[in-house]
């Protein structure tokens, strides 16, 4: 069963992307990797293309090749310092808005940009739960996420990476999301975070692995941290670390904690979900409409309905008690629109 409806997910990000000419904004993380597959199954003359923002791991740009070579797909790469930028260097609340909209901006100046007709990039529907603004930049440049458009989540990302049997990076993220919101941004500091990383990973055996930035103190991030409660491996991260720069160093104990959608019960006896943005309840309501496979009633009124939801401006979604609130939250959750920062 579970099997089928993977296959039925695939089924249809595969006919959503059939013979769309697109460009694809290309990391070679999990998202994109999918998306690069399938394009390259029912789409082949797609172009991938990767921005080298001087924020990325050394071996991110290499890998972004070899990957789509192995997809047998164009590929373009964007070298940009966006460490030359004041804003990257302030490091505010802001940074990744801006940065989208930098990365977006010069994709569309490629030449050949006019002569692919969707510009795709790799959100999903997981992804919606978090506070990102960057998201806020797709309309800008008419951009499409079909991941989100096909109702996919994360761990249906991996279902389907792990179905195809593909390769994908496990570190495409900035590495300036390291660094302590407002506290300046260079290359001695990302060079320190990258060093550092690079040798916890080589000694440590987990998917998510960080070493965050604060006032030149180090905080080391992994998926189990109590799997590397050694003595010795302790002594030896702490020792290379601090000799790669840092002052101190500690391991959060609470883990790489991964999005989740976890529903809570208000006073009302309804659950709900939090979303941690305001949300623009108009174009949700738009982009509600526009989507055939919902066929419920529609109502907005001081609040927002889908049939039995409810979808208020703070971001609270909430509907009375139900087996089925992962399922009804996420089929409405890819129409959901936030405000502008």
């Amino acid at each position: 069963m579970i099997k089928m409806e993977l296959e039925d997910k695939i089924k249809r990000l595969e006919n959503y992307l059939r013979n769309k000419k697109s460009v694809l904004g290309f990391s070679a993380g999990s998202d994109s990797t999918l998306i690069a597959y399938i394009l390259s199954k029912v789409s082949p003359d797609s172009l991938l293309v990767t921005i080298n923002n001087n924020m990325m791991p050394d071996e991110f740009i290499e890998y972004t090749k070899k990957q789509a070579a192995k997809f047998n797909l164009k590929h373009k790469v964007i070298n940009l310092d966006f460490l030359t930028d004041e804003t990257f260097q302030n490091n505010g609340k802001e940074r990744c808005y801006e940065c989208r909209k930098l990365m977006y901006y010069n994709i569309q100046q490629l030449p050949e940009f006019h002569e692919y007709k969707y510009f795709l990039e790799g959100t999903n529907i997981t992804d919606l739960l978090e506070n990102r603004p960057g998201i806020l930049v797709l309309d800008m440049f008419n951009m499409t996420s079909p991941l989100v458009e096909c109702g996919i989540t994360k761990d249906d990302v991996f279902d389907m990476i792990q179905y195809f049997n593909l390769e994908y990076s496990f570190d495409t993220t900035c590495l300036a999301t390291r660094v302590k919101t407002n506290q300046k941004v260079n290359h001695k500091r990302l060079e320190m975070i990258h060093d550092a990383e690079v040798f916890v990973r080589s000694n440590v055996e987990q998917e998510n692995i960080r070493v965050r930035f604060d006032d030149f103190n180090a905080m080391i991030t992994v998926d189990n941290p109590l799997d590397i409660l050694d003595e010795e491996l302790l002594i030896k991260l702490r020792n290379k670390i601090q000799n790669i720069g840092f002052k101190k160093v500690f391991l959060d104990i609470t883990g790489y904690e991964k999005t989740k959608l976890t529903e809570s019960i208000d006073d009302d006896g309804d659950y709900y979900y939090q979303l941690p943005y305001n949300i623009d309840l108009l174009k949700t309501k738009e982009k509600l409409e526009s989507k055939s496979y919902l066929d419920g009633i529609i109502k907005l009124e001081e609040n927002l309905y889908y049939n039995d939801i409810k979808i208020q401006e703070n971001g609270k979604i909430s509907m009375p008690s139900s087996n089925e609130f992962v399922n009804k939250f996420n089929q409405i959750l890819g129409c959901i629109k936030r405000k502008d920062i």
